[in-house]
């Protein structure tokens, strides 16, 4: 598979390993993130399977490594975020779409059923549409897909398996319940 042209990666350090995102440098379009991986070897793997391009920085590329690092840290994320107009969607149709938009409305520290995010988009039948969609999702944690759970109150699947899921889920609603320990992202 050839590089995709003016793309460049970026590796950042979660409490669950190293993740990565990949970016267009200009105009400046995030293409993908790369869930934490347990090791390195295993994130350089998935960057090669991909041919992302060569190590790079951008100034958004630093606010988005500030962003992510900071909700990793339990900061709450700011209500701009995820930057719309740094996604690239045009592969998506607009009911794909539409689901990520649903799935980006979920509050910090809140979950919502397969089935709530399809009544979001007016197809309430379309639960199995929502989970392929987000099955899909290029922009875990931007758009928080980890937030969609099973009716059944299970977890569900997720790109980094379901331990990240329920670690993430877990998280938030333990930093949204300890109201003290939530900081504002600057």
């Amino acid at each position: 598979m050839p590089e995709k042209p003016n793309a460049r990666h970026f590796v950042f350090q979660t409490p669950f390993g190293k993740g990565a995102f990949i970016f267009q440098e200009s105009p400046f379009r995030i293409l993908e993130v790369l869930l934490p991986r347990a090791s390195m070897e295993k994130l350089r793997a998935a960057l090669k399977r991909g041919n992302w391009g060569k190590p790079g920085i951008h100034p958004q590329a630093e606010r988005l490594s500030e962003f992510i690092s900071g909700y990793f840290n339990g900061k709450v994320e700011p209500k701009l975020w995820p930057p719309w107009e740094w996604l690239d969607l045009n592969g998506l149709t607009a009911l794909q779409r539409s689901v990520l938009y649903a799935t980006a409305a979920i509050p910090y520290g809140s979950v919502r059923t397969y089935g709530q995010v399809a009544a979001a988009i007016d197809r309430p039948q379309a639960c199995r549409f929502v989970g392929t969609t987000l099955a899909k999702n290029p922009y875990p944690i931007l758009i928080p897909c980890h937030r969609v759970i099973r009716s059944d109150g299970s977890f569900g699947q997720f790109g980094g398996g379901t331990d990240l899921k329920k670690s993430l889920i877990e998280r938030e609603a333990a930093l949204v319940s300890s109201k003290g320990r939530l900081q504002p992202y600057d």
